[in-house]
């Protein structure tokens, strides 16, 4: 992923992307807070997900050595990782990436099917409150 979108987005917007061994670097400081499954982030400037993505990552690592053996625990706190990552952000193309990103990284973790799709699993005030920030 290039760092910059456009030099239009960085003078309207201040628009620039994390790298990833930053991210790294950063979530390092927190390393224990960035792996509990139940800890809260909150990214103010999310973009299209650096950090929020990694941070799932790191607490889906958590949840499999902690519950990987069953299913719906794994599950269950998956779904609790995720809806424990929260961000912020002005734009609505990046808005749609983080969603589809962090959806993604959840959707792989639960070897979950194209097909399935995962929006039934995320609880109705979860989509309300998406729709009401996207607005």
């Amino acid at each position: 992923m290039s760092l910059i979108k456009s030099k239009q987005r960085i003078a309207d917007h201040g628009e620039v992307f994390t790298p990833a061994w930053m991210v790294e670097a950063m979530l390092d400081l927190v390393k224990e807070e960035s792996e509990r499954i139940d800890s809260r982030f909150l990214e103010p400037a999310c973009g299209s997900g650096n950090f929020l993505v990694r941070v799932l990552k790191r607490k889906f690592t958590a949840v499999e050595l902690k519950f990987g053996k069953s299913d719906f625990e794994k599950r269950q706190y998956a779904l609790l990782a995720l809806m424990c990552t929260y961000g912020v952000e002005l734009l609505s193309d990046n808005i749609t990436e983080c969603r589809a990103y962090m959806l993604g990284a959840f959707a792989e973790y639960l070897n979950l099917s194209e097909g399935l799709g995962i929006i039934w699993l995320l609880p109705t005030s979860c989509l309300r409150i998406s729709r009401m920030v996207t607005r």
